[in-house]
């Protein structure tokens, strides 16, 4: 029986193999592929790829980001700041009987408990002997700095001079000698689109390097009425820490300070700002040297000259900067200059925009004389005009209302050719125009809109975008009274002015 069966299963068994052989002969027939016919049909795709190894046809591109990074890291350093606060303890029966206290003595007497904080960010060395260049924002307020180096030796730090206005500041390491110094180039000539490199300690993770590329210049943050900015904009991955940090080009230079993002998580997301090297160099020595920066001032209300703008004066657009007011008592009134003139040079360096105009003036000398080219009414003009000191807190105003936008949600534009036609405003209409309201502002809330004509503010009329800066810039009332025209007639609105 078992010879049998050992029979039987060895005839069933070659007539499977038989089988099996025979669907593999059945070729193009058969409803399964031989092994064979499909590996020959697995070839899928192009023969080589479109390009030759990199290696090939740029032997050093694949180490030019890891050189520059090598060179430039030593030259950054992490800086921690430590600050003591009072901290003042919550005590549920001490709020039931007398409330809170805010940052008052407790009527319970009981004295506040001191806390350390700390935060960290970065900065640049500038200096052999230890001036270390870094943002105001980093070490305002600090009792102690710690920096420390990538080669992981620590110093401390003294503050030497800070710049809040251009978020600039420089702090020395005590006892440094030898150090290696950055290369500071030129952001002047940055192009759009340029490779570049952030390096800086986010989140406290010194010597990170992230790359990108120059995503735009001449940017500034809204609500910068009170300070000076004219970041290059990049998308080198920028997180809290990186302040201070380099922003460098693929030579090596330094050719700007990172400084602040633009985000809705305050995490990175892909906009970041740095400070224009060739700002901070004109300032370094003048805080080494005096530790603080006094500005220069001229006293006028200033607009672009946008392409509409630049069709009525007859101009190219961006040519220069447009003066729409004048204020009292000021260097500008004291010369002559008038509302309409059109700045296009100082020292005979060419101005395009409001921002270049700011920041010139600023950096020239209080009490020194600077040569102003303008035009007026089509005809060249020089003027040399002795210019004052900036008074804190005060930075010329453009034709937007950059000045009172902060405190009214308004941007507000003068009441040019073009839009009379596109308002279908008569010639002699007077105003300035409410080109976009905040909707989260009090003028939204004072059911402000676009397109509306403002006539008054506090009783006085307005013929320019510079008039309302002024009015509300110096008026001290916590509401002032607009008379508005929409919808065909007049009315008046109490416009309750954000406290600053």
């Amino acid at each position: 029986m078992r010879i049998a069966n050992v029979a039987n299963y060895l005839t069933r068994l070659s007539m499977i193999f038989l089988i099996i052989l025979g669907i593999s002969a059945c070729g193009n027939e058969g409803p399964v592929l031989s092994v064979s016919r499909l590996a020959a049909q697995s070839n899928f795709g192009a023969e080589k790829p479109p390009l030759p190894p990199l290696e090939v046809r740029a032997p050093e591109f694949k180490q030019v980001f890891a050189d520059v990074a090598e060179k430039v890291i030593p030259t950054v350093v992490s800086i921690r700041k430590a600050e003591i606060v009072d901290v003042r303890e919550f005590n549920p029966f001490e709020w039931w009987f007398f409330g809170p206290r805010g940052e008052q003595q407790p009527k319970s007497g009981r004295p506040p408990r001191q806390q350390r904080r700390e935060g960290i960010g970065s900065g640049v060395i500038v200096s052999r002997d230890g001036y270390v260049l870094t943002n105001n924002h980093v070490v305002e307020d600090a009792d102690e700095l710690t920096v420390k180096l990538s080669d992981k030796r620590e110093f401390t730090a003294k503050l030497v001079g800070t710049d809040p206005p251009s978020d600039i500041a420089v702090i020395k390491l005590e006892g440094a000698d030898n150090l290696p110094v950055a290369y500071l180039g030129n952001s002047d000539k940055l192009r759009i689109g340029e490779l570049v490199m952030a390096i800086g300690s986010p989140f406290g993770y010194s010597e990170t390097v992230t790359m990108g590329i120059v995503s735009a210049r001449g940017r500034s943050t809204p609500g910068a009425v009170d300070r000076y900015e004219n970041f290059i904009q990049t998308d080198a991955a920028i997180n809290p820490g990186n302040s201070g940090g380099a922003l460098v080009d693929m030579n090596g230079s330094v050719v700007g300070i990172n400084t602040a993002i633009i985000s809705r998580t305050g995490g990175f997301q892909g906009i970041g700002f740095a400070i224009p090297i060739n700002m901070t160099k004109e300032i370094i020595s003048i805080l080494i040297s005096e530790g603080y920066v006094s500005r220069g001032w001229l006293g006028v209300y200033i607009s672009d000259i946008e392409p509409a703008m630049a069709n009525a004066l007859g101009l190219e657009a961006y040519s220069g900067v447009l003066i729409d007011d004048v204020m009292e008592d000021t260097p500008a009134e004291k010369t002559g200059l008038k509302p309409g003139d059109v700045i296009t040079e100082i020292n005979g360096e060419p101005v395009k925009n409001t921002v270049e105009l700011r920041d010139k003036v600023a950096m020239i000398k209080p009490g020194t004389k600077a040569r102003f080219e303008l035009l007026r009414n089509g005809k060249k003009m020089t003027f040399n005009i002795k210019l004052a000191e900036r008074d804190s807190g005060v930075v010329m105003a453009g034709g937007s209302s950059e000045a009172a936008k902060e405190k009214t949600g308004l941007t507000l534009r003068n009441l040019t050719p073009e839009i009379r036609r596109q308002y279908d405003l008569d010639e002699q209409q007077k105003g300035v125009l409410i080109d976009e309201v905040d909707p989260a502002s009090v003028a939204a809330r004072a059911r402000l809109r676009e397109g509306m004509i403002i006539l008054e503010a506090d009783r006085k009329e307005i013929n320019s975008v510079g008039e309302f800066n002024r009015i509300i810039s110096e008026s001290s009332k916590n509401t002032i009274l607009l008379r508005v025209l929409g919808g065909g007639r007049t009315f008046f609105v109490p416009l309750r002015l954000e406290k600053e």
